[in-house]
C-alpha cells in the first residue's frame, strides 16, 4: 500500500486531495489518454512524415493527432487552460495567472516512436499552484497506463487488470537513464554507485518503473521541458517516491517563470539516494 492509504483510483470528480480543489474523474481521464494512444498507434501502422522543430527535435502526425484529441477532451473534464508541447506559445503574462491548468505532452518520446521503440507515452498532468496534483502516463505500444498523485496513490492498468503501486528501494540501486541523453555530468554522478545496475530507456516510462518498484533512480542533468516530467512525477509521488531538484532538495515545481525548461532533477524511490 502506498503511504497515502488509498486502495482504489480516483473515479469521481468529488475526490479531494487535502485542501486542493476537485479532481477530474479518473476513469474518464484514463480513457481519454488511451484514446489518444489509439490515435498514435493508427498512424504508426502506416507511412507517416517526420518533420523537424526549431530545436531539432522531431514531430509527426501522431504527435498532432494526440494533441488535438487531448485539447478537445481535457476541458470537458475540468474547464481550465491546457498547455501542450504542440501549442506552448502562451505568453508568461497570461500563464503567470494560471493557478490550475492541464500540462500535456501528447507524444513523449517521439524519437523512440520514430526509431521503432515501444517506450513512448501520452503524458497528462494537472498542475495546481506550481505543484503536480495528478498525472496519467499511457504507453500505447505497451498497452499500459499509470495514474497517480501525491496523497492519492498510484495504479497501473494492463490487460484490464489494475494494480496498486508502491516504490521498493533496493541497495545497490537500480538506475535508469535516457536512451538518447547520457551526458558527462550524469555519467560522473553515476560513479557514486559503482555497484549499481544501469538500464537505458525512453520517455516517462522511467518514472513509472520506479513507481512499480522495478528501479530506484533516474538522474537527469540535461535539459527537459515541464511537460516531459509532470505526469511521471505525479505517478511516482503517488507511489511514495520523489522527484527532487538536487540544488535545494525540493520537489520539482512548475510554471515558475517564462522558461518551460526544467533544471536538473533526480527521480528516486528513496530521497536518501538524491
Amino acid at each position: 500500500m502506498p503511504a497515502s492509504g488509498h486502495s482504489s483510483p480516483p473515479q469521481s470528480s468529488q475526490l479531494h486531495t487535502g485542501a486542493a480543489a476537485l479532481l477530474p474523474d479518473g476513469r474518464a481521464l484514463r480513457e481519454l489518454c488511451e484514446a489518444a494512444g489509439r490515435d498514435i498507434l493508427s498512424i504508426r501502422a502506416r507511412r507517416y512524415e517526420v518533420a523537424g522543430k526549431a530545436d531539432g527535435s522531431p514531430v509527426t502526425e501522431a504527435d498532432m493527432a494526440a494533441h488535438r484529441r487531448l485539447i478537445r477532451g481535457l476541458p470537458r473534464l475540468l474547464d481550465i487552460p491546457v498547455l501542450s508541447e504542440e501549442q506552448a506559445d502562451v505568453a508568461w503574462t497570461e500563464r503567470s495567472a494560471w493557478h490550475r491548468y492541464w500540462l500535456v505532452d501528447p507524444l513523449d518520446g517521439t524519437r523512440e516512436f520514430v526509431d521503432g521503440f515501444d517506450d513512448f507515452t501520452v503524458n497528462v498532468a494537472l498542475i495546481e499552484k506550481g505543484e503536480v496534483r495528478l498525472g496519467v502516463v499511457h504507453a500505447p505500444a505497451l498497452a499500459t497506463t499509470w495514474m497517480g498523485g501525491k496523497g492519492i496513490g498510484a495504479w497501473r492498468w494492463r490487460e484490464n487488470r489494475c494494480r496498486e503501486l508502491v516504490v521498493r528501494a533496493e541497495r545497490p540501486p537500480r538506475i535508469l537513464a535516457s536512451r538518447a541523453h547520457l551526458d558527462a555530468q550524469t555519467q560522473a554522478w553515476l560513479e557514486r554507485f559503482p555497484e549499481a545496475s544501469l538500464e537505458r530507456c525512453g520517455s516517462s516510462v522511467k518514472f513509472c518503473r520506479i513507481a512499480e518498484g522495478r528501479a530506484d533512480l533516474y538522474p537527469r542533468f540535461g535539459p527537459t521541458c515541464e511537460w516531459d516530467t509532470a505526469a511521471g512525477q505525479a505517478v511516482l509521488e503517488g507511489a511514495g517516491g520523489a522527484v527532487i531538484e538536487p540544488r535545494h532538495g525540493h520537489a520539482l515545481r512548475y510554471n515558475r517563470g517564462e522558461s518551460l525548461i526544467n533544471g536538473p532533477f533526480i527521480a528516486c524511490s528513496d530521497p536518501g539516494y538524491a
